[in-house]
């Protein structure tokens, strides 16, 4: 009973995350796919996700203050957030970081720290709904195992 209820909170947190644009299906398909195999690497794979694109981020901000701005290495950056997003089905960082690599190629520091802070921001909120949906998924995870354990004896 209680499993089934919180499929559905899950179902419900996927569905609100295409809604909003945040997610494609390729987030559904890779999360079904890594839970076929190991349910926690479907966790694994969020807060890896997160993480690295947080790391990325903070490091793309000091970069961006210096004195000297390198903007093919920014724009490296960027190519690398695309790519990790790309990879997980998140959709509305990856095409703030396509405009984000537009900028680049401007080398406008002014402009370039803007879109920078939209896609922290966008990241954001990509980031607490992934998380929350890394939630469900670990209790989800313990409910099994709890109704494993129960049916054994």
């Amino acid at each position: 009973m209680a499993l089934s209820i919180l499929k559905e909170i899950q179902l419900s947190l996927l569905n609100q995350m295409l809604q909003k644009g945040l997610i494609n299906n390729e987030f559904e398909h890779l999360m079904i796919s890594k839970r076929a195999k190991d349910p926690q690497s479907v966790v694994q794979t969020i807060e890896e996700y997160c993480a690295e694109v947080e790391a990325i981020l903070s490091q793309m901000k000091n970069d961006i203050d210096t004195p000297e701005v390198d903007f093919s290495h920014l724009m490296a950056s960027c190519e690398l957030v695309k790519d990790k997003s790309i990879r997980i089905g998140s959709v509305l960082v990856s095409s703030t970081c396509m405009l984000l690599i537009r900028v680049c190629d401007e080398r406008n520091k002014k402009k370039f720290s803007l879109i920078l802070e939209l896609l922290k921001n966008d990241f954001s909120t990509t980031q607490s709904q992934l998380e929350a949906y890394a939630r469900m998924e670990r209790r989800i995870i313990i409910v099994q195992i709890d109704e494993a354990g129960s049916s054994s004896f």
